[in-house]
């Protein structure tokens, strides 16, 4: 069984481009480049993250200043000025540094420990298949059902945090539907009674084995056979440990210890995956968020008050403080930025652009799967055909 008949097509993998030695590059890499590059770069900058509050904010500004200017009577521009020279006296003395920076360093560290933490399959694959005995009649049966279990448990895990992955698979039938592809053709054909080209779509349907049978399916969704209080990705877990079990049981491992290290890396696995529900589902105090969040808008509308009205008879600098916000609003915007890249740290599982791209991981995962299997009933001469057997002293 080739790799290129099993690639999943259920999930789009991000722009990458092949060079001329067959190494792979990822497109629209975020680091590398000129200075300047990384400086004018858009996608995933901090000018995408913050224009549509900087124009609101520009906006307001602006209206503002003119409603101080021409439309407020006296007492009423004595009162705004009053108003002004007091929000001018607070920006200065809040300091936001203290609280987003714990903010931020506390969400970041969350973010890295959860990226160590998402498991892989790659490992236990690998070595449940090289443990087995070569020329086992049910070898490729074993390790499609041993390596079809491990994405299975992968998906059910993170279905669980991941929104965008719980859309595609809502529930137990999609995962059996999964295997399901459709493919439409545009046919064209003249029709001499109307006069007009007539088209139609015609669909073909090609049918492959899903991430879960059907007989799986109804296993999980009997209650008499399994509990309803059992996480899903735990009854899969069980029945991989099941079925090492009776490999060993068979003697199909080539030596007993390799039951052992096929038990040991199943468990970490499963560790693994627990520890990725535990750090997605217990999140930061919703407390602590908000705080940070009022607190750095509520800095936002006192800069968009806070005013210097000069002495001085000075109409061109006089215009260019009360209608262009360069100074208040660009200590606003780093700390608006910054509580940004805090927020998007809280929910990395999500569809913005710099979340964790779990579609891919799991393109991933079913490729290497279906890579890893072929390693069963392959030798080296199949990859070397010229391969010289070793001299023997």
């Amino acid at each position: 069984m080739r790799n290129s008949s099993n690639k999943s097509v259920f999930f789009k993998m991000s722009p990458m481009s092949n060079t001329e030695d067959g190494k792979t590059e990822i497109s629209d890499s975020p680091v590398g480049g000129s200075f300047k590059s990384v400086l004018l770069r858009w996608r995933r900058s901090v000018y995408q993250l913050i224009w549509k509050h900087l124009l609101i904010y520009a906006l307001t500004y602006i209206l503002l200043s003119i409603l101080y200017q021409f439309v407020l009577n006296e007492d009423g521009k004595k009162n705004f000025r009053v108003l002004a020279e007091h929000c001018s006296g607070y920006s200065r003395s809040i300091n936001l540094m203290i609280m987003l920076g714990f903010f931020t360093s506390t969400t970041m560290q969350r973010l890295f420990t959860m990226q160590i933490t998402i498991p892989g399959i790659a490992k236990s694959i690998t070595m449940f298949i090289l443990s087995l005995k070569p020329g086992l009649p049910e070898g490729p049966i074993i390790i499609e059902k041993y390596s079809r279990w491990q994405v299975l448990t992968w998906v059910l895990t993170f279905r669980l945090v991941c929104k965008p992955l719980r859309t595609i698979y809502p529930d137990l039938m999609s995962l059996q539907n999964a295997g399901e592809m459709k493919i439409s053709f545009p046919v064209f054909f003249y029709s001499s009674e109307t006069v007009k080209i007539v088209s139609f779509k015609l669909y073909f349907y090609f049918n492959k084995r899903g991430l879960l049978t059907q007989e799986e399916r109804e296993v999980m969704e009997n209650p008499e056979l399994t509990s309803n209080t059992t996480p899903h990705p735990l009854i899969v877990v069980d029945w991989i440990l099941l079925l090492l079990k009776e490999t060993f049981l068979k003697s199909r491992y080539f030596s007993e210890i390799n039951h052992l290290k096929n038990v040991e890396i199943i468990m970490a696995f499963k560790k693994s995956c627990g520890n990725t529900i535990k750090f997605a589902t217990q999140n930061i105090s919703p407390a602590l968020i908000q705080a940070v969040i009022l607190a750095v808008y509520g800095f936002g509308c006192i800069t968009l008050m806070a005013r210097n009205f000069s002495k001085e008879d000075a109409p061109i600098s006089d215009a260019v403080v009360a209608y262009i916000p360069l100074m208040p609003g660009l200590q606003f915007f780093v700390y608006f930025a910054w509580l940004c890249f805090g927020r998007a740290a809280v929910d990395p599982f999500g569809d913005d652009e710099d979340d964790i791209n779990v579609k891919q991981l799991v393109q991933s995962h079913i490729e290497d799967s279906m890579r890893l299997r072929d390693l069963y009933s392959r030798q080296l001469t199949d990859v070397f055909p010229k391969l010289e057997a070793p001299i023997e002293l």
